[in-house]
């Protein structure tokens, strides 16, 4: 039986939605007039799912649901914003907030408990183990946007999972991530150059902290010359990270050196990354060649970054002879998130892009 949390101080609401749920649904439900007081039930018992209203004395329901999503306790409980106010901008807040799915009061109770068993309904898979492992984000060609789809996935994971989550720059030609996250890169993996084989203090003392919660292990701003890293030392300092978070994203280099290919050996999924240019398909038919052997790892990422209609998929499809996990559309914020150094996935998370990268994470890239 499904255990359903419901926060409202309209005290006969709250007993008229037990009544539904319980009677007509069949669920076990907790209910609290209460913000502070349900906020705590929630962490202390998390729900399968919580229904929270917006406008309470103290706190707020859509700071409720900020604080849940950054609790890895209930970060994947299913969260439904119930409110009075119906404008499309207050639907835009409980969905920046992290809520699921945003119902104005009156609604009917139809609506309600289809809502819920909707949102219950969904697979196991999505609250309990999103992503897990280490997914490296890779194109052999330039301007794809290969970054911002790593800091984004990076950020929507942490904001999912409340944390336990590493984004590793790898690019030894100045990579973008600390610049995209606006954070200073030092220190950064270049400190690993003159150790064989680094320690988890070694590695643990190279990793940046963004307000997000997110860790990074920064790329140099001066480019590394000659190989780079040794693969002894990529493959343990991957080791390392992968018993310390519950994901790793890796943002690889552009070229399949050793770096990149002992990022690939530790990846649980590989997302090539590409768009609908001809140069870039031509380089990705080369690249699945290249890597036949770990052809069960990879998976295609149709990125838009410029602006028009979208991206013929069926086509690419055919062409490829492999299936696309996702689409990214072009979205023209990111202009703006790259100038203020913000990722989308942390100042706009209802935007196109950031929607799309949820989608990927909610099908896992498994």
């Amino acid at each position: 039986m499904a255990r359903i949390l419901v926060i409202d101080d309209d005290v006969d609401l709250l007993g008229t939605i037990r009544r539904i749920l319980e009677m007509r649904g069949g669920y076990e439900v907790t209910i609290s007039a209460d913000g502070s007081d349900g906020l705590a039930k929630a962490l202390a018992d998390p729900p399968d799912l919580a229904i929270i209203d917006v406008m309470m004395p103290r706190i707020s329901g859509y700071e409720i649901c900020g604080k849940l999503r950054a609790d890895p306790r209930t970060a994947a409980t299913p969260i439904i914003i119930f409110t009075a106010r119906g404008q499309p901008v207050d639907r835009e807040a409980a969905l920046e907030a992290g809520a699921d799915a945003y119902l104005p009061k009156p609604v009917p109770m139809e609506d309600l408990l289809g809502q819920v068993a909707r949102l219950l309904s969904r697979p196991t898979a999505k609250r309990s183990h999103l992503l897990a492992g280490t997914v490296m984000l890779l194109s052999l060609r330039g301007g794809v946007g290969v970054t911002t789809l790593a800091v984004n996935l990076a950020a929507t994971l942490t904001q999912v999972r409340g944390g336990a989550v590493c984004l590793v720059d790898m690019c030894p030609s100045s990579g973008h991530v600390a610049l995209q996250l606006g954070i200073r890169p030092e220190p950064n993996w270049s400190d690993l150059l003159d150790i064989t084989i680094p320690d988890t203090a070694d590695v643990q003392g190279l990793l940046l902290s963004h307000d997000s919660g997110l860790q990074v292990l920064a790329s140099p701003v001066v480019p590394v010359l000659g190989q780079g890293l040794p693969r002894m030392a990529v493959e343990t300092a991957l080791g390392i990270l992968q018993q310390q978070f519950s994901v790793v994203v890796v943002d690889a280099p552009s070229v399949l050196d050793e770096v990149t290919m002992s990022a690939l050996e530790a990846a649980t999924v590989v997302g090539l990354v590409i768009t609908a240019e001809t140069p870039s398909i031509q380089m990705a038919i080369g690249t699945l060649r290249a890597l036949r052997p770990w052809s069960d790892k990879l998976q295609i990422i149709l990125n838009q970054v410029t602006p028009g209609a979208p991206s013929p998929a069926e086509a690419i499809e055919r062409t490829l002879r492999r299936p696309i996990l996702g689409m990214v559309p072009f979205d023209p914020a990111q202009a703006q998130a790259l100038a203020q150094r913000a990722p989308l996935a942390v100042r706009t998370p209802s935007s196109p892009l950031v929607q799309a990268v949820r989608s990927l994470v909610e099908k896992t890239i498994h």
